[in-house]
């Protein structure tokens, strides 16, 4: 097989997003493939992930001219022979270069951005009407036009009908798992994106909820603070909440290792309540039990594996005081600890994902004939079969 170019193109997401940079153009170049990450960010990288950099976008409007119109350039200049984008509205530009310069084209669904759309609150109706039917209008594109669509989850990809549609979850490698445990007593720990779906203000008031039955707790925050987030960040109390800033991947298990107990509350909209998050597989491989809420999709998801508590989090008061209830029983944490770390290291991990990954690449990347070939002799099997 000829392993020539694959090209992984964002504008939106930042430099070192744990699916795009950490997993999948990791797995990809770990394979022997010669892949390259195009994306907004300082300054061009050679090692361990080739990176181009775009430049970054003062504004939407600039990001969907500018960089786009950068992004095109570089497409040209580097000549994948496969293209895989991570933005919705990076489909049309895609979609076009692709068809237009003889390659194969996968779209990554991260999430279901008509439901992500349809619950914004901050539009209006009739904004929200459009923006919906801009939103279907991309993802029928994208299902209909590309070569493969990858998802995060069974949920999004129940939403296309593409027949090289494949699930890539967002587990973790198993060789960043086992960070060795560094436990702050107190420490309750969130890792991710910063913002009021996210549920910031309500960490932090949570927190200060703990604090008057166990004193010795304290917020540590990692991530990105999003412009949704940026006045309950303005207003941090040192006693209770420390920002750490955006850490690189290979920081956040050590991070995460000096943990009591992980955080993951959101606001309970559709393109989350079916979500698998990210944070939830680097708790448990950690061995750090989580604090998690209480959707019906997680607790069949999650629930299994007894390696954290659901809470509600929409109650501030009875949140506090299941947290504050498992910080002080050091049994049950370590036994919801050691529950996580065993789902992981017994095959609840990234490389069973890279290979459905790359197992995808290297049929798009076959020559028509051979593929017919093999799909001959599929044929063929079964008719000898029957």
């Amino acid at each position: 097989m000829s392993r020539r170019g694959i090209v992984h193109l964002s504008t939106v997401h930042h430099s070192r997003d744990n699916r795009i940079y950490n997993k999948e153009v990791r797995a990809l170049v770990e394979a022997g493939f010669d892949a390259t990450l195009v994306i907004c960010a300082d300054a061009d990288e050679t090692a361990p992930i080739p990176l181009v950099a775009l430049p970054r976008p003062r504004g939407r409007v600039e990001r969907l001219v500018g960089t786009q119109a950068h992004a095109w350039r570089a497409l040209s200049r580097l000549r994948p022979a496969v293209l895989h984008i991570h933005d919705p509205e990076l489909i049309p530009l895609a979609w076009t270069w692709a068809r237009t310069h003889g390659a194969r084209c996968i779209y990554d669904a991260h999430e279901d951005i008509v439901e992500q759309v349809a619950s914004k609150s901050y539009l209006g109706p009739w904004q929200r009407t459009v923006a919906t039917a801009y939103a279907r209008l991309l993802t029928g594109w994208a299902d209909r036009g590309m070569d493969a669509v990858v998802a995060a989850t069974a949920p999004v990809a129940e939403r296309y009908a593409n027949p090289r549609r494949v699930v890539v979850h967002n587990y973790p490698w198993a060789p960043d798992a086992g960070a060795p445990p560094a436990p702050v007593p107190g420490r309750l720990l969130y890792v991710g994106d910063l913002s009021e779906e996210r549920k910031l203000s309500f960490m932090v008031d949570v927190t200060r909820r703990v604090q008057a039955r166990v004193p010795s707790a304290h917020l540590m925050l990692a991530g990105r603070v999003l412009p949704e987030g940026r006045e309950a960040a303005d207003a941090f109390d040192p006693a209770v909440v420390t920002h750490a800033g955006l850490l690189p991947p290979a920081e956040v298990p050590g991070f995460v290792a000096t943990a009591q107990v992980g955080l993951i509350f959101l606001d309970p909209l559709p393109n989350y309540t079916t979500s698998l998050p990210t944070k939830l597989f680097e708790y448990m491989a950690a061995g750090v039990p989580w604090a998690a809420s209480d959707f019906p999709y997680w607790r069949d998801q999650f629930g299994p594996w007894e390696a954290g508590i659901f809470v509600d989090s929409e109650d501030a008061e009875a949140t506090a005081q299941a947290l504050a209830d498992l910080l002080l029983d050091a049994d049950r944490r370590a036994r919801l600890g050691a529950n996580g770390l065993a789902a992981i290291t017994s095959g609840l991990s990234f490389e069973s994902e890279a290979a459905t990954l790359t197992g995808l690449v290297s049929r798009l990347l076959e020559p028509p004939s051979a593929a017919r070939s093999r799909r001959g002799r599929r044929s063929r099997r079964t008719t000898t079969s029957s």
